[in-house]
């Protein structure tokens, strides 16, 4: 398993992503739909954790045109610059997604969907220097921009 982020593939809104929608309860969540998010979140962490795999098609294929990208509003150009900024930095890097971390929670009809997991993380930097901790991942997927993430953030764990 592997991560960032990535829940954040499920489902999305017609809401502007600056709305703080309504949230249901995981409990209400259809199984499929926390299903999906878990291999969504599986696939994101896989894409990220290979060089290779940080493509703008990669991009395209999980982020909207514009992004939340912790904190800033990003497009896509700029979020595969600061992906490949970060691999320039940390070239080895390894992330898996904690078991049973995965939390799925979406508005009434899922036309917002929030995913969070925690990651917990190794890299090491060109000159071998190896960190390891864990962080919480949330993201945001909306309907309206075909099931793909708004709005991404994490907060170290430790």
């Amino acid at each position: 398993m592997r991560t960032v982020l990535l829940a954040a593939i499920l489902s999305g809104s017609a809401l502007p992503v600056a709305t703080a929608p309504a949230f249901a309860q995981l409990e209400s969540v259809p199984d499929q739909t926390r299903d999906w998010a878990q291999k969504q979140i599986e696939n994101f962490v896989d894409v990220w954790s290979r060089d290779g795999g940080v493509t703008m098609d990669s991009v395209a294929r999980l982020y909207a045109p514009r992004v939340i990208y912790y904190g800033k509003n990003m497009s896509r150009a700029a979020i595969l610059a600061d992906k490949r900024a970060y691999i320039a930095h940390w070239p080895r890097r390894r992330y898996e997604i904690a078991p049973g971390s995965v939390d799925v929670s979406c508005t009434q009809g899922n036309a917002m969907c929030r995913a969070t997991a925690v990651m917990n993380w190794t890299r090491a930097d060109r000159a071998g220097r190896v960190v390891r901790g864990a962080s919480r991942m949330t993201f945001l997927v909306s309907r309206d921009s075909g099931g793909k993430i708004v709005r991404e953030s994490a907060v170290a764990l430790r």
